[in-house]
C-alpha cells in the first residue's frame, strides 16, 4: 500500500481528492492537512510514502514545505497540485525534489497515475505542464544563434576559438582545407559576423567554449 498525506487548504477540494484516491486499492490516506505547518507535522509523525501537496497554502506554501521536507531522512516523494502552469514555478518545484506536478483541472485524470509514478521514483507532469516546458525549452534553444550551426560547423568554430589554424583543423578532422574554409564561412554567415575575430568573440559571448555540453 502507498501511504499518502493529502495537503490542501480548501476542505471541499481536499475531500474530493481523498474520495478520488480512495478508489485506488493500492492507496492508504494516512493523513490530511489544511496548511503547510500541519503538513510538516503529519509527515514527521506518519512517515508517508507520498505527499500530495497544494502549492498555495496558508502559514507555509508548497515551496517552503518542500524545502523543509528535504531535511528529512527519508524524504517522502512529493506530487504538487496547482492551478498554475507557470514555467518558472514548475521548474522551481522540480529543483526542490517534486517528482510530480499535476494541474488541479486535471486531477481526476492524472493524480492517481502521478502518485504511482512518484512512489516508483519516476517523474510525472500534467500534459499541459509538459507541453509548456517543452515549448519553453524549444524557444530557449532557438534563441541561441549557436543552435543554427551544424555539429561539424560547431566543431570547427570551437577549434578556431581554441587557436587552431585552418590547416591544423583540417588535419584534426581529417578533411580538406577547403572544407574547413567552407564550414567556417557558413558558421560566420549563420552567426552574422564578418571576420574571424568577430567569430571568436561572438562564440565566446554565446557560451560556446564554456558550455560543457559542447565538449
Amino acid at each position: 500500500m502507498i501511504r499518502i498525506v493529502v495537503a490542501e487548504d480548501f476542505h471541499i477540494v481536499r475531500e474530493g481528492i481523498c474520495r478520488l484516491l480512495e478508489q485506488a486499492n493500492d492507496f492508504n490516506i494516512v493523513g490530511q492537512a489544511e496548511n503547510g505547518v500541519d503538513t510538516l507535522q503529519l509527515v514527521n509523525d506518519l512517515h508517508p510514502d507520498v505527499v500530495v501537496l497544494d502549492m498555495s497554502m496558508p502559514q507555509m506554501d508548497g515551496i517552503e514545505v518542500m524545502k523543509n521536507l528535504q531535511k528529512l531522512d527519508p524524504c517522502p516523494k512529493v506530487v504538487i497540485l496547482s492551478i498554475y502552469a507557470d514555467t518558472a514555478l514548475v521548474q522551481h518545484a522540480l529543483e526542490l525534489g517534486a517528482l510530480g506536478y499535476v494541474l488541479k483541472q486535471a486531477v481526476s485524470d492524472e493524480l492517481i497515475d502521478a502518485i504511482r509514478a512518484a512512489n516508483r521514483g519516476s517523474g510525472y507532469l500534467s500534459s499541459g505542464v509538459a507541453h509548456i516546458l517543452n515549448t519553453h525549452s524549444y524557444n530557449k534553444q532557438q534563441q541561441n544563434p549557436l543552435n543554427r550551426l551544424s555539429p561539424r560547423e560547431r566543431e570547427v568554430v570551437k577549434k578556431i576559438v581554441a587557436g587552431f589554424s585552418t590547416k591544423e583543423i583540417a588535419g584534426e578532422l581529417q578533411v580538406s582545407v577547403k572544407t574547413v574554409e567552407k564550414q567556417r564561412r557558413d558558421a560566420m554567415r549563420k552567426l552574422e559576423v564578418e571576420n574571424v575575430a568577430s567569430l571568436v568573440r561572438t562564440s565566446l559571448e554565446l557560451g560556446l567554449a564554456m558550455n560543457s555540453s559542447d565538449d
